[in-house]
């Protein structure tokens, strides 16, 4: 069986004019657990979980090991049975170790919920056209907070924050130390879609893109990337990075200047019990 890191398309080759240093934080970035999970210690892996919903798959973010895959595979499967995980969702990178773990994941009866192009391009002044009808705005109130609340789980079933309050104090503080930013984008004046922008290392991270179903295809994704690429040139960004789907924003990125630099991918896994 020949694994999904092993397939790699011939336009997806990474791209040598990229620093190590826009690698490392494409490799680092998406490994931190979504807000409200916890975080469980392991020695090769970092795993989360969702307390407050034990339906939800635990997630194994990445893995480093030097042993072999199978004892890996079994001893993460009994770490996570042994703390009531009923599904996990492994997600794989093109720095998991160790090789052969993936087809073990695959193997096991996994099936495939992400297969994901990571980008990059320079943050050099362009910027997609904005749509007729179409607006984006800082997120600075509890009327945005409230959007990126709503739509992240309307579109990826985020779940919800138990204090939109303390989450908008959160967003506020990341905006006025520089560290990150949420836009909101407006369709008719209906909030429809919301993503964020880090400021880190001189490397903006663009993440948590969403447009509601009724809104797409408007030009709303474009004008948030362009919103986001103009708050990292502000930020005295050289590069921005990020994660696309293939038949999502993958073609529109490519067509913006972005190029290939990687790929993750993520699989669930029922675990018996």
């Amino acid at each position: 069986m020949t694994s999904p890191a092993a397939r790699q398309h011939p336009e997806e080759q990474p791209f040598a004019e990229f620093p190590e240093l826009v690698l490392r934080a494409m490799t680092r970035h998406g490994v931190v657990p979504s807000r409200g999970y916890v975080t469980l210690e392991h020695d090769e892996a970092l795993v989360s979980h969702y307390p407050d919903q034990p339906d939800r798959p635990f997630v194994v973010h990445w893995t480093h090991a030097e042993r072999d895959p199978a004892d890996v595979f079994a001893d993460l499967t009994a770490y996570l049975l042994d703390r009531g995980a009923r599904s996990a969702e492994w997600w794989f990178r093109d720095d998991s170790t160790p090789a052969g773990l993936e087809d073990l994941v695959l193997e096991a009866g996994a099936t495939t919920v992400e297969d994901q192009v990571c980008v990059a391009r320079a943050v050099d002044g362009s910027l997609p056209p904005i749509a007729p009808g179409v607006r984006v705005t800082l997120v600075q109130d509890q009327q945005g907070i409230d959007a990126v609340i709503g739509i992240g789980a309307e579109v990826f079933g985020n779940p919800v924050p138990a204090d939109p309050q303390a989450y908008l104090a959160e967003v506020l503080d990341d905006l006025d130390q520089a560290r990150s930013a949420w836009v909101v984008g407006w369709v008719d004046g209906e909030p429809v879609g919301r993503a964020s922008v880090g400021f880190e290392w001189q490397v903006a991270p663009l993440v948590g893109a969403a447009v509601l179903p009724h809104a797409r295809r408007r030009g709303v994704y474009a004008a948030m990337l362009a919103a986001r690429l103009d708050l990292a040139a502000t930020a005295h960004c050289h590069t921005a990075i990020t994660k696309a789907r293939r038949i999502g924003s993958l073609p529109l990125l490519l067509r913006e200047g972005f190029v290939p630099i990687g790929r993750e991918r993520a699989h669930l896994l029922e675990l018996a019990r």
